[in-house]
């Protein structure tokens, strides 16, 4: 069974630089610490979390604080606790899960008996009194979602005002000038979510700029109450001629209203959504998106959070939407031109 020895010597490095780099306890740099994983990774190294922990007097383990909501995607929180667990073995680390009902009680509670080394707060409101807790423990964390004040806390986030312009200067770009917007979750937006609120007004502000109507419905948990919400936005008059979700929970009761009603994509109706790529690619027809780029963010996330844990100073990480368009966005049957510069 190999030992910390053997990692040191197939990486080149000593006995202690390989357990700085397990325990984080001193900063190395990254060339060194890839040079350690790949060893650790070559010889199938396991180190002694009991030892570990005693010798670093840390758990080596990260707190993920999950919703516990109606409005939260099963399949997005799912994601990234696969993304996340992935990212922190890399670094040594375990995960455990808690569900964010416990509020700020439940950040005072793995603080004070020394569950986790860090905390990793999901689904973020744009005033989120965890910040101020989390402030005032002194507990490492990197939050994912960005809140409007971090008060120095680390965070990553899709640029999600960006993202919304970019659904709407597509569809204007192919003439589209009456869109529905499906979504956020009424829950999620009525949580103040920043996520939601920023894809939201982005939306209606970039619509106004570029002469589009926008037709908004939120959704919900309930699978009948989508449904009606899209067949809403099919009936309203003048018709709409392009469709943006924003809610990938929603997406397959969309795809299933749209076959029942017999609407051919992009033919009668151009879809755009914002998902995990994951998602968009199991739609049928095949779906455009603006990636919610869940790997991404995780992973940003955990090294922002383990160098936290070592005190090394991180900056936030706001990461660019890219539209993937795969076929189901097209012109409309009479498309209208964008209006020229200056246009009143």
């Amino acid at each position: 069974m190999p030992t910390i020895k053997d990692v040191a010597e197939r990486a080149g490095v000593s006995v202690s630089t390989v357990s700085y780099a397990l325990s984080g306890k001193r900063r190395i740099s990254a060339e060194t610490r890839d040079r350690v994983q790949a060893a650790i990774h070559a010889l199938g190294y396991r180190p002694h979390a009991g030892a570990q922990a005693l010798a670093s007097r840390r758990s080596q383990i990260l707190a993920l604080v999950m919703p516990a909501a109606d409005y939260f995607s099963v399949s997005v929180g799912m994601a990234f606790v696969t993304a996340v667990t992935i990212a922190a073995r890399g670094y040594g680390y375990d995960v455990l899960l808690m569900t964010a009902d416990e509020g700020d009680e439940g950040l005072r509670r793995i603080t004070h008996s020394a569950l986790a080394d860090g905390v990793l707060p999901m689904e973020v409101e744009v005033e989120d009194s965890r910040v101020a807790t989390i402030r005032e423990l002194g507990i490492p964390a990197a939050l994912l979602g960005r809140p409007a004040d971090p008060q120095g806390l680390p965070w990553v986030d899709l640029d999600f005002t960006a993202a919304g312009v970019l659904c709407v200067e597509h569809l204007a770009r192919l003439g589209h000038r009456r869109v529905g917007m499906l979504g956020p979750n009424a829950g999620a937006y009525e949580r103040g979510l920043g996520y939601a609120l920023r894809t939201s007004r982005a939306t209606q502000d970039a619509a106004a700029r570029h002469s589009v109507s926008l037709v908004a419905e939120p959704t919900g948990p309930v699978r009948r109450e989508v449904a009606g919400s899209v067949r809403r936005l099919l009936a309203a008059s003048p018709a709409i001629t392009a469709l943006v979700v924003y809610d990938q929970e929603a997406l397959a009761t969309v795809e299933e209203v749209l076959a029942t009603d017999g609407v051919r994509v992009p033919a009668d109706l151009s879809v755009l959504a914002v998902a995990a790529e994951s998602t968009a690619r199991r739609a049928s027809p095949s779906l455009s998106f603006v990636d919610l780029p869940v790997a991404a963010m995780a992973e940003h996330a955990v090294a922002l959070v383990v160098g936290a844990i070592s005190g090394t100073p991180a900056q936030p990480v706001l990461l660019p939407p890219v539209l993937n368009e795969r076929g189901s966005t097209a012109a409309p049957a009479a498309p209208v031109p964008l209006p020229s510069r200056g246009a009143p």
